[in-house]
This record gives structure tokens, C-alpha cells and sequence, in this order.
């Protein structure tokens, strides 16, 4: 990965988690259930117990965290999109999208299941805004980098081209 594919990689990460943390703030308000992520995770990081209303540590730790975690998938797609997994165009960002909804799902699961002071919230809600949240953030992550980059010139492109010469 060269350093443009890397800041790409990064920006897209950041883009796609700021349309996520935007559907996740949009269920809350649409429905009045509480599914807002940065202070869940950063209550929960932090030991905040007041995760509605939650410190200024304990958003500052939850926005880090939370976009530290979507920078992460994205290199994770950009490793996927290298290994021809998938391919960057809508469908697959979709798919990959569910895909990533389905492992939040479960990780989140099992971080409320072993947390010491886990919040009373929905979590049926919870899961739902989460899943689709991370189909946004596939969408929009694989997108804005195919936006700013032409061609990827991709590990699998790169290898199919060697074995024609």
C-alpha cells in the first residue's frame, strides 16, 4: 500500500463513520430510543455509568474509539478489495456493508454481555440501527474511494496482469 492508497483508505474510513454516526443519531431521534454510539462506547470505555449524558473524557474517548474502529474497517475493505473478495462498485459495498453490520452485531453483543455496568437500553434497537448504519458506512466508505481514486491498481489486479505477460 502505497502512502496515497493509505490517506485514501483513512479518509474513507472517516467519511463512512461520519455517515454512520449520522444514521445512528437519526434512529435515536426518529424512534426516541437511545442509540447513539459514541456515547455508548465512550460510557462504556470509560466507566462513565451515565452513558445517556456522559463526560467530556468519556465522548472524546467514544469518538476516538468509534472512528478509530471505522478507520480500521476500511483498511479492512482495502484488504478484502486487494485479495478480490469483493470489488469496489455499489453491490459489493452494500454487501460488505451487511457483512460488517452482522460483526458489529455480534461484538457489540458480547461487549454489553461481559461489561461490568452495561447500559439499559434496547438493544434489539440498538442491533437494528447498527446493521443499518453499517450498510451507510460500506456504501459511503467504498464509494468515497473510488470517488478519489481512478485506479486503485489493486494486489489482484496487479498479480492477473502479471501472469498475461
Amino acid at each position: 500500500m502505497d502512502f496515497t492508497h493509505f490517506m485514501i483508505t483513512i479518509l474513507s474510513g472517516i467519511a463512512g463513520t461520519i455517515a454512520m454516526t449520522c444514521i445512528m443519531y437519526l434512529y435515536a431521534v426518529l424512534t426516541g430510543i437511545f442509540t447513539k454510539v459514541t456515547h455508548l462506547l465512550g460510557s462504556m470505555l470509560a466507566g462513565d455509568e451515565n452513558f445517556r449524558n456522559p463526560g467530556k473524557n468519556s465522548l472524546i474517548v467514544g469518538v476516538l474509539g468509534h472512528f478509530g474502529v471505522g478507520v480500521i474497517f476500511s483498511f479492512g475493505y482495502f484488504l478484502l478489495w486487494n485479495w478480490g473478495t469483493f470489488r469496489i462498485n455499489f453491490q459489493d459495498s452494500v454487501l460488505i456493508g451487511a457483512a460488517s453490520g452482522i460483526v458489529a452485531i455480534i461484538v457489540w453483543k458480547a461487549y454489553f454481555t461481559l461489561h461490568n455496568y452495561p447500559p439499559k437500553i434496547s438493544q434489539i434497537h440498538y442491533f437494528i440501527a447498527l446493521f443499518l448504519a453499517h450498510i451507510v458506512f460500506g456504501i459511503v466508505s467504498v464509494n468515497v474511494f473510488q470517488l478519489i481514486t481512478d485506479n486503485p491498481e489493486l494486489w489482484y489486479q496487479l498479480q492477473d496482469e502479471a501472469k498475461v505477460l
